[in-house]
């Protein structure tokens, strides 16, 4: 893993080498609410996310917040369970081992857990897709090649075949470029799997949820057909 800078109660990941050294404010919001080039990011209706110029560069900040009821009281604390246990530094890893596999997912380039007795609150720091927009939004102004789906498919199949389980793959965690190549994004809670088992299908389950969901509200380019061209590729 990276360099691991500490600043009183925060601990700092980014990479070796990096010539800018990233503090406990550039994983803050409120930082770079004022500076150029920040435009917020919708995030899975949570919130947390901007996008910033970081030393020249692009880049995505993402802050960790809980969903569902327990948000609702504690937002975007977590129990301290050790720096290995922490959400951003379980994160990298898995950004680190899909790069190492040529998946194409955003390079980690910071990561902060600030803790405060038994919680922690923490935020990460990845590489912006360029020219990227959703796979959702995508499918709302043009249909897609089956060929383009079966691609799909064959990269999903490549993910969990390295024992990659995303947590929560769904059709705005799947960005697609102007080229019409596929990046795979938000790797949070994401975990490693001894070997495919029954699991494997419930990534797939959700992402199919999901698009069906999305296509029932606004209509999107997207019918049976796209999904068996799916999973024709992820079974081959």
């Amino acid at each position: 893993m990276g360099s691991e800078p500490n600043s009183s109660n925060c601990r700092i990941l980014q990479q070796p080498g990096a010539e800018f050294d990233l503090l406990p404010r550039h994983f803050e919001l409120d930082h770079w609410l004022d500076q150029p080039g920040t435009e917020p990011v919708e995030s899975g209706g949570r919130g947390g996310s901007l996008r910033i110029l970081l030393d020249g560069r692009m880049a995505l900040l993402r802050r960790y917040y809980r969903g569902g009821m327990v948000g609702r009281l504690l937002t975007d604390q977590y129990l301290w369970l050790g720096r290995d246990m922490s959400r951003p530094w379980r994160e990298w890893r898995i950004l680190e081992r899909a790069r190492e596999a040529g998946l194409p997912v955003p390079e980690a380039l910071g990561a902060c857990v600030c803790r405060h007795g038994l919680i922690y609150t923490a935020a990460i720091i990845t590489a912006w897709i360029e020219h990227s927009q959703t796979f959702a939004a995508r499918l709302s102004a043009a249909p897609l090649d089956r060929s383009d789906w079966y691609r799909l498919g064959v990269l999903l199949k490549k993910m969990q075949a390295q024992g990659i389980r995303h947590a929560d793959l769904n059709a705005t965690n799947i960005l697609i470029d102007r080229e019409d190549n596929f990046h795979l994004i938000d790797f949070d809670k994401a975990r490693i799997m001894n070997r495919l088992d029954d699991w494997q299908w419930r990534p797939l389950f959700r992402l199919q949820r999901s698009l069906e969901k999305i296509d029932r509200g606004e209509r999107i380019h997207y019918d049976g057909e796209d999904w068996q061209a799916l999973m024709d590729g992820y079974e081959s």
